[in-house]
């Protein structure tokens, strides 16, 4: 016949046996590290944040400094060449072929406008 001990075990005894059935005890939850989590989290937004602004201002002075070059060409005022027209005329239809959909946020269309820009860097090397 079943009966409770005093530590709470369900102890049986049948024949020449005892059988002793102790009460689970919940365990203990372990400390979950939600909080370290939530910190690291918030350290890679703000290094996300600090690495897409630092690409961003990269690749805009890049810009930035074809634009002042080709601006420098117009203000000169003096013949172009036919190698710098036929450049700029290259360069008119690399900026026209570009497709990009900015709403969308996809790194592709970043790697198109770096790709861009270097090719127009490339072109504007040959003139100095």
């Amino acid at each position: 016949m079943p009966r409770l001990t005093a530590a709470g075990a369900l102890r049986e005894i049948s024949g020449d046996r005892t059988i002793v059935k102790t009460a689970l005890k919940p365990k203990p939850v372990p400390a979950l590290p939600l909080p370290t989590v939530a910190e690291e989290l918030a350290f890679l937004r703000k290094t996300f944040r600090d690495l897409v602004a630092a690409y961003g201002a990269a690749v805009e002075g890049e810009i930035t400094h074809l634009h002042t070059l080709v601006c420098a060409e117009d203000a000169v005022k003096k013949k172009l060449s036919a190698r710098r027209a036929t450049d700029l005329r290259v360069m008119l239809t690399l900026l026209r072929a570009l497709e990009v959909k900015p709403a969308k946020g996809r790194r592709r269309d970043l790697k198109k406008v770096e790709h861009l820009a270097e090719k127009l860097r490339a072109i504007t090397e040959r003139w100095a």
